[in-house]
């Protein structure tokens, strides 16, 4: 029996685990916990119950359960592995797969689910992700991998499971060691679907996040060639590219996502950071259809957090140093990647250590995203500064 967990292959007789480059043998227990998760899917196990069937006519304290479900969150890299469950017990949070046949498909472990199940946890999943709200990442995450258990033969479903894990990577300390997941994932989706575009943006985005610029890039080619109508993809492609250093390329992808959702301000937004070293007029066109787009959207709902924390650094980015120092200080703390849109703020109005403050928190959670401060020119102040030179180096070699 081999099964598929959070990106580890798991073989059972063997008892031992790899993901990418990385072996790990675990321990009898640990191995029948996991079979016991795979037998009920999703399902909470109360203590009882798992120490009933992990442990077979033996007595062992509740101490001996601890210390296997702690086992299974170090080995496996991942502490959010095993939920537990108040008053409960535990669950396992990720989806747990079998592999089955030598073409090592995969199927979910036990029973059968309609997919409009799957697909409507996506939707949910993506409306977490648009909210932005604190947590949302982690949830985004969850609801994708809920999606994936029950939809493992799904495309569309194991993509948005890739970018789940590829966002946490980025932007949140929960995302440690996660990108080897994400790579398998966005694999695994292209395998299932093959005309389907964001498989490949995943795949891409992943390549890039490694290193593999050129391949990321043809990847996220592929995917552009797929879905030419697709304002998302459009955005989130552009993202990646300037992660990859092609700076041209990303703002003519993010003018590209504005023209195909004009009543969305995300990619103008994008346009107007990514044109302005380049190009300033055309920047300044993109930034000021922007603010009338997060206006009018905080008229209709003025807790729209996007919209809120967009609003500090367009204003700096147009001149009105004033409104712009009126926003941001107005601004809710949030314990969430949306703080990178303060640090902007504080950047493009001069106060250089306000926003080294807040990359200094955004990195304190497990932030990566570097390549976003080299891609805006409203960070040169921060660029130039020791100080930020020196956390570049500290994360690049952590």
């Amino acid at each position: 029996m081999v099964l598929v967990l959070d990106g580890w292959r798991i073989d059972v007789p063997s008892r031992r685990a790899e993901r990418g480059p990385r072996s790990v043998v675990l321990s009898p227990r640990a191995i029948r916990l996991v079979q016991v998760f795979a037998e009920a899917p999703g399902e909470t196990f109360s203590r009882d119950t798992l120490l009933n069937r992990v442990w077979p006519e033996v007595t062992v304290s509740d101490e001996s359960l601890t210390q296997v479900v702690s086992e299974l969150r170090r080995k496996l890299d991942n502490r959010q592995l095993v939920a537990t469950i108040p008053r409960g017990g535990y669950r396992l949070a990720a989806p747990l797969l079998r592999e089955a046949g030598a073409s090592g498909t995969t199927t979910r472990a036990e029973g059968l689910v309609s997919s409009i199940d799957a697909y409507a946890l996506c939707l949910e999943a993506r409306s977490c992700l648009g909210r932005a709200y604190e947590g949302a990442l982690r949830d985004f995450t969850a609801l994708a991998s809920q999606a994936v258990a029950l939809a493992p033969d799904d495309g569309e479903t194991r993509a948005l499971y890739a970018m789940a894990l590829l966002k946490r990577h980025i932007y949140w300390s929960e995302g440690t060691g996660l990108i080897d997941s994400a790579l398998i994932e966005a694999k695994a989706a292209i395998r299932r679907a093959p005309d389907h575009a964001e498989g490949y943006l995943a795949t891409g985005a992943a390549q890039i996040a490694v290193g593999r610029k050129a391949a990321g890039q043809r990847e996220i080619a592929k995917a552009l060639s797929l879905a030419r109508g697709d304002a998302q993809l459009h955005l989130e492609a552009a993202i990646h590219v300037m992660a990859a250093g092609n700076h041209r390329s990303a703002a003519a992808l993010a003018v590209r996502a504005a023209d195909l959702d004009s009543a969305s301000f995300t990619g103008d937004l994008l346009a107007a950071r990514y044109l302005e070293r380049q190009d300033p007029a055309r920047a300044r066109i993109h930034a000021e259809r922007a603010l009338r787009k997060i206006r009018a959207e905080l008229e209709v709902d003025p807790t729209a957090l996007r919209a809120l924390y967009g609003l500090g650094p367009l204003l700096a980015q147009l001149g009105d140093a004033q409104g712009a120092g009126a926003m941001l200080d107005s601004l809710p703390h949030q314990n969430s990647p949306l703080e990178y849109y303060r640090a902007l703020g504080f950047a493009r109005l001069g106060d250089v250590s306000s926003a080294l403050e807040r990359i200094d928190f955004l990195l304190s959670r497990g932030w990566r995203g570097f390549f976003s401060i080299d891609a805006d020119e409203g960070f040169r102040p921060v660029r130039q500064s020791a100080r930020f030179r020196r956390l570049q180096r500290e994360l690049m070699s952590a």
